[in-house]
């Protein structure tokens, strides 16, 4: 068993990676650990009034650098402030140079970069894992293999999760009768066209562009995460759909698990998830979660699950207990931190301020 330790987690100014830099943040607390959160939401209104400021594209891009080497440089002083055994930074956590991440190394105390992103979509993870003695990915090989390869000390394979639920209404709409959330990537356009379902929901960026899905938009922008649970649950069917930018990579199947899969669940939603997704290590597929490939699947799905309600609660109810019993964030750093502990232990328990 872990002993109780003194863990920062550095989450990032914007993006996918803040919700989990908070839900790891309370998983840490709930499992007794001494939890420090560094913010860095607070250079989030200057980051969007830069990018929105009418100036070249080239002193645009300087301004932005500067802005994160600021927030860098506050991070690293405030990780030191927090006198830390363990600092956990999230993907995007403002850490620009091997400077930033040095008072650790001087003090032989293990840090960790959690990369919840695609390795093959965001590549800075080239430039940016030799700064960190740990590297979760959500991805496993071939990617755990390059990581070592770039001289890593320890990389582990740690998936997203969920958490228990809290229900804050959302305001101001109501989720439909099938809902996707999520962006309007090149792939979910072209399926949610091709299944042609009225009663579809959209919340999320870039659907609004496109004629046949726009009368469907229920919120063209990115909800706030606490507001997402609610709809999962009302809804009577959720959508959970791959992504890719790329027409020939449509069909491909993915090797990692998004959010949404274990979200949707967590909140008693049911789910109606591409089996380009690799459901299998974590859901049962067709008791836990209903699976489809392709827009003619999808669409009979959607017509068989609105009709048979009693089946449909049951795979939704069976999801959610799969889901709060094994991929809460609590259970998935509880492990991740005893597989680091057993790798790495005498430095975290040697950690001297």
């Amino acid at each position: 068993m872990t002993p109780s330790l003194r863990i920062t987690v550095v989450g990032p100014i914007s993006g996918g990676s803040l919700s989990v830099a908070a839900a790891s943040t309370r998983a840490f607390m709930a499992l007794g650990h001494t939890t420090t959160f560094i913010d860095n939401t607070v250079h989030a209104p200057a980051l969007t009034a830069l990018r929105s400021a009418p100036v070249p594209d080239d002193e645009r891009q300087k301004r932005e650098v500067d802005l994160f080497l600021r927030a860098a440089d506050e991070t690293q002083r405030a990780v030191c402030e927090s006198k830390p055994q363990l600092v956990l930074y999230l993907a995007q956590a403002p850490v620009l140079l091997s400077r930033h991440t040095e008072p650790l190394r001087e003090r032989d105390v293990p840090s960790v970069f959690w990369f919840v992103e695609d390795f093959r979509v965001f590549t800075y993870w080239q430039r940016a894992a030799e700064r960190y003695d740990h590297v979760w990915a959500i991805q496993q090989d071939p990617f755990l293999s390059l990581l070592r390869k770039k001289g890593v000390r320890y990389v582990d394979f740690v998936p997203l999760a969920c958490e228990s639920p809290t229900f804050a209404n959302p305001e101001g709409f109501a989720a439909g009768d099938i809902t996707f959330v999520g962006s309007a990537y090149p792939n979910r356009v072209k399926l949610l066209n091709e299944i042609e379902e009225p009663r579809l929901r959209l919340f999320g960026p870039g659907f609004a562009r496109h004629a046949k899905l726009s009368p469907l938009v229920a919120v063209d922008g990115v909800l706030p995460h606490e507001q997402l649970a609610p709809i999962f649950a009302q809804s009577r069917i959720n959508l959970n759909l791959s992504s890719t930018a790329n027409p020939e990579l449509f069909t491909e199947r993915k090797d990692f698990l998004n959010p949404r899969a274990f979200e949707i669940c967590a909140a008693g939603g049911f789910q109606l998830v591409e089996r380009l997704l690799p459901l299998e290590g974590f859901f049962v597929p067709e008791r836990e979660v209903a699976t489809f490939l392709g827009p003619e699947e999808a669409a009979e799905k959607l017509r068989y699950f609105m009709a048979n309600d009693s089946e449909r609660r049951a795979i939704a109810e069976k999801g959610q207990v799969r889901a709060l019993s094994h991929h809460t964030y609590k259970a998935r750093l509880a492990a991740a931190l005893e597989r680091l502990m057993q790798a790495d232990g005498d430095r975290v328990l040697a950690a001297s301020w």
